[in-house]
């Protein structure tokens, strides 16, 4: 009898009308997450233009600043910087939005970990002047990655640890098998739980006391989550308050 009624129910019409609500709702969800991805877009790639060329008249005023006071090149210093920024804003937008639609493709190889990795430190090193240092005991370990987008994860996670941590940055390895990690540590203050998975949507910021200049713009994690993610691996982090992160790129093995 309770089979029978159990029968009854999955092919009630009420039951169907449910099932029909719910795929029309997500439907629906998708086609407006699609259409907020098209604007944005859109509206990333039109201010982008106009903002670069004022940008490069206020560099060329700057360069020819002989007759400006003092007050006026402090100004037009700050100018050009938020101009820089905005600029930088607007270009991972439009990254950020072709990624999500699937525009940008990957190009998925077999990546050797270990000289990848060097040469985003020695990369980084020229620009920050930070130590990094690289424990490996897996030098033979590769990877199924598009090489260039993850030297960009890496760098993006580095330039990221340096700014919550002044002491050295670790890099290690973890052979799982089937999937590899990469470990990026920093013992700086660590990250409340309630953030922890928020840090990997944009525009958010864990510390919301830092700049927007010296804290970023709040989309490099969720760009890299992304990234990682059309890999077919994931980004997480883990952290202690106090005691420093640890985020984890996880990536298929190819050894």
């Amino acid at each position: 009898m309770n089979d029978f009624q159990n029968d009854l129910n999955i092919t009630s019409p009420q039951n169907d009308s449910t099932q029909l609500l719910a795929i029309a709702l997500e439907i629906a969800a998708e086609d407006f997450q699609d259409q907020q991805m098209q604007m944005l877009r859109n509206f990333s790639h039109e201010l982008r233009t106009p903002l670069t060329i004022v940008y490069g008249y206020m560099q060329s005023i700057y360069r020819r600043s002989e007759n400006l006071t003092d007050l006026q090149k402090d100004a037009l210093e700050s100018a050009i910087l938020e101009m820089s920024y905005a600029i930088k804003l607007l270009q991972e937008c439009l990254d950020l939005a072709r990624l999500e639609v699937r525009e940008t493709s990957l190009k998925i190889a077999s990546i050797p970990l270990q000289s990848l990795i060097l040469e985003t430190i020695a990369t980084f090193n020229k620009l920050h002047q930070r130590e990094i240092s690289f424990n490996s005991y897996e030098s033979c370990v590769s990877v199924l990655a598009d090489g260039e987008y993850l030297k960009e994860v890496l760098f993006r996670l580095f330039d990221n640890a340096v700014k919550y941590s002044k002491d050295t940055i670790s890099i290690s390895l973890d052979n799982f098998g089937d999937y590899v990690a990469i470990n990026v540590c920093d013992r700086g203050c660590g990250i409340d739980i309630q953030d922890r998975e928020r840090i990997f949507k944009p525009f958010y910021r864990a510390d919301r006391s830092r700049s927007r200049l010296s804290g970023g713009s709040g989309l490099g994690l969720a760009l890299s989550k992304v990234l990682v993610e059309r890999m077919g691996g994931n980004l997480n982090v883990t952290s202690q308050r106090g005691k420093g992160s640890t985020f984890k790129v996880m990536l298929k093995s190819s050894t």
